[in-house]
């Protein structure tokens, strides 16, 4: 699980998804047969290089399945400066599960988003396996096919300095990166549900912008970071929506067990600053055997969802963007919540 989806998990509202499908020349009046209708197609993990107005460059995501309404497109860039991080922004389309197409005979893929993403966006976008292989499931079956992606993918982002992004001829080859479509037919694959991680999110709705973090393990990937994001609904087309965020990679937050507090400090100088501290409600405690490896733990974990998050005067969690300004994370009441788990044998 990448860290855009793990931020989106964390935060409540929908942040990045995963990456990328790209497609050449036009479609055929005659779209090639999709997989079985038992099976699930999803675009993703390809990214191409562009760049936005003010001269920046970013990576450019695109990622689809052929359930409707599950279009993302998304530019990511890397911040240094001040701390390890990243700024992002993510569109969200309705379009029809139709939009994305591929035929496992040849391994000729589509991505056609018509007018679900106007003005805001143009995909059209070809895919080419290359090559495939079994993915591994505890049930079920899935098979990804790795190949090329290129096409039209054009985003008017609306954001200052953020210009169109993309074009009519773009290559998802950014180096590290590599286009897949997966067939899934039920797969459930291996994960390990013993963890030991804190995860904490100030829980806002709406314009606001919403503070949350991670320190753990996800799928054996060490994450220790905050994120910042915020919602905003695009007036056109029906349904569409924009995610700004960025995040920072921290040091863990301090869990006072005897108090309920937690405290979470980020960068002095990077895109993410400031400090918070989660406090009151009401905590719950469960515990659960768990199995992984033909290991056995004990998990112990500690949530409250109604807790009270604030900052220390003038040192709110904000993210300072690019493209969107700086994203304020403000106090809330009772809205806070915290997620503590423990593995042990």
């Amino acid at each position: 699980m990448d860290r855009s989806a793990l931020a989106a998990r964390l935060l409540l509202i929908p942040v990045c998804g995963y990456a990328v499908l790209t497609g050449v020349p036009a479609l055929a009046a005659t779209a090639p047969p999709r997989a079985p209708d038992s099976a699930l197609l999803i675009l993703n993990n390809a990214a191409a290089a562009v760049k936005t107005a003010n001269g920046q460059a970013w990576d450019m995501s695109v990622a689809d399945t052929d359930i409707a309404d599950t279009l993302t497109i998304g530019i990511i860039r890397p911040v240094t400066a001040g701390g390890t991080g990243s700024e992002e922004h993510t569109w969200y389309f309705e379009v029809p599960a139709s939009a994305l197409t591929f035929d496992t005979s040849t391994g000729v893929g589509t991505l056609k988003s018509g007018s679900a993403t106007s003005p805001v966006a143009t995909i059209d976008l070809n895919f080419q396996a290359t090559s495939h292989k079994a993915a591994t499931c505890t049930s079920g079956s899935e098979t990804i096919y790795t190949g090329t992606l290129s096409g039209e993918a054009e985003v008017v982002t609306g954001l200052t300095g953020g210009g169109t992004v993309g074009g009519k001829s773009v290559k998802f080859n950014v180096k590290g990166s590599a286009p897949d479509m997966a067939v899934d037919s039920d797969c459930v694959a291996p994960v390990d549900e013993c963890l030991t991680q804190t995860s904490f999110s100030s829980a806002t709705s709406g314009k606001k912008a919403e503070a949350a973090g991670l320190h753990g393990t996800e799928d054996g990937i060490k994450f220790d970071f905050v994120t910042v994001a915020r919602k905003k609904t695009l007036s056109s087309p029906t349904g569409a929506y924009r995610i700004d965020d960025a995040e920072v990679d921290v040091s863990p937050p301090s869990w006072n067990a005897k108090t309920g507090v937690l405290s979470v400090t980020t960068s002095s100088a990077g895109i993410v600053t400031g400090s918070a501290t989660l406090s009151g409600g009401t905590l719950k405690k469960t515990t659960f055997p768990c199995t992984y490896a033909g290991k056995s733990y004990t998990v112990k974990v500690t949530t409250n969802t109604t807790a009270n998050y604030s900052s220390p005067a003038g040192k709110n969690i904000t993210a300072h963007t690019s493209l969107t300004g700086n994203l304020v994370a403000k106090p809330t009441k009772g809205t806070g919540v915290i997620d503590i788990e423990t593995a042990s044998k």
